[in-house]
C-alpha cells in the first residue's frame, strides 16, 4: 500500500496469527481461501472497504501450510470508525468476521507513510524432532550446525530463486530451539530478510546432517560455494511458524509479542514405521493447541 490513507481515513496495523493448513498461502490469489483475501474480505463485511479494491498488505508472505503467530497487516480505516471503536473494537470486529484458524490479536494507529514491507527483522521458528525419523540430538551439536548460517550469507542454495531478489541475506539468530527440559525442538531463525523457501531448506539440511545422509562440511560447503549448485531438499511447510515481526513503527504490537506463555510441546522424537502418521497427526494438533494457547494469551 503506498501513498497516503484515504481522505478521512487512518491507517491501521494489526498482529495476526493464522494456521497455514486452512490457506492457500498469505496472499491474496483468485478464488482460493488466503490470509489477506479473509482480512479484505472481513473489511468489505464490515463496510470499512470497498468490493473489489484490495486494502490490505502483509508484513512476510507465507507458503500455503505454513502457520503464523505474528504477521503484521496494514489498511486504510474511516478514522471516525478508529475514533469511535479504538484498538479494541477493531480486534474484535475483525475477528467476528474471519474463521477462527485466523485471530487479530493486537492492533494500532500507524503514521500516513508506514509501509508494511519495511520490517527490521522477522523471526521464524521450524519443528525438526515431527519430521520422521529424527533423532535424539544434543543442543550442542545442533548450535554447531546452526552456527554456520549466522551471518551475511549467498543462500542460493538454500533458496528458490526469485526475479530481481538477491539470494544475499544476513542472518542475525539461528540456535536450538528447545522445550521444557532442554529437549530439541527445532531451531529458531532471525534476519532482516528471507528469500523463497529459505527456512523449510535450512531446516532440510540440517535434517540431513542429523539423519547422517550429509555432512557439517557439505553444508558449509554449499553455502559458502553458492555458484556450485547444490540440492539440500526442502521440509514440509506444516511444522514451519512464522514466530514475530519487529517493525519500529508498530511499538504496540512488538510490545504485545512479548507475552511469555508456556508452550504445550514436548521434543520426544517420533516413532518410526507405520506408528508415525498416528505420532505426526497428534503432533500437528499441538501445533495447533500451541498456537490457540498464544492467541488467546493476546486477546485476554
Amino acid at each position: 500500500m503506498g501513498g497516503h490513507p484515504m481522505r478521512g481515513s487512518v491507517r491501521i496495523a494489526v498482529a495476526v496469527g493464522y494456521l497455514g493448513a486452512a490457506f492457500c498461502g498469505s496472499q491474496i490469489q483468485p478464488n482460493v481461501p488466503t490470509v489477506q483475501g479473509t482480512l479484505q474480505h472481513a473489511l468489505v463485511q464490515l463496510t470499512w472497504a470497498e468490493p473489489g479494491h484490495n486494502s490490505v498488505t502483509l508484513s512476510s508472505r507465507t507458503d500455503a501450510g505454513v502457520d503464523a503467530r505474528m504477521n503484521i497487516a496494514s489498511f486504510d480505516l474511516p478514522e471516525r470508525i478508529w475514533e469511535q471503536i479504538g484498538a479494541r473494537g477493531v480486534i474484535t470486529a475483525l475477528n467476528d468476521q474471519t474463521p477462527v484458524d485466523v485471530r487479530v490479536w493486537a492492533a494500532e494507529q500507524v503514521g500516513a507513510e508506514f509501509r508494511t514491507r519495511n520490517a527490521v527483522t522477522r523471526t521464524y521458528l521450524y519443528r525438526l524432532q515431527a519430521l520422521e525419523g529424527w533423532p535424539l540430538v544434543p543442543p550442542s551439536d545442533l548450535a554447531e550446525w546452526c552456527s554456520i548460517f549466522v551471518g551475511e550469507h549467498d543462500f542460493t542454495n538454500f533458496s528458490r530463486p526469485q526475479e530481481h531478489r538477491s539470494p544475499v541475506k544476513r542472518v542475525i539468530i539461528c540456535e536450538p530451539w528447545l522445550d521444557a527440559s532442554g529437549g530439541v525442538l527445532g531451531f529458531r531463525i532471525e534476519a532482516d530478510g528471507f528469500v523463497w523457501n529459505q527456512v523449510r531448506r535450512l531446516a532440510s539440511a540440517l535434517y540431513e546432517i542429523a539423519i547422517g545422509r550429509r555432512t557439517l562440511e557439505e553444508v558449509r560447503q554449499g553455502l559458502i560455494e553458492p555458484g556450485i549448485a547444490a540440492d539440500f531438499g526442502r521440509c514440509e511447510p506444516e511444522w514451519l511458524t512464522l514466530w514475530s515481526i519487529h517493525h519500529l513503527e508498530t511499538p504496540v504490537l512488538s510490545a504485545a509479542a512479548q507475552v511469555e506463555v508456556d508452550l504445550p510441546l514436548s521434543a520426544d522424537p517420533p516413532p518410526r514405521g507405520r506408528a508415525y502418521g498416528l505420532w505426526a497427526k497428534r503432533a500437528r494438533g499441538e501445533q495447533v493447541m500451541l498456537h490457540q494457547t498464544i492467541w488467546l494469551a493476546h486477546l485476554r
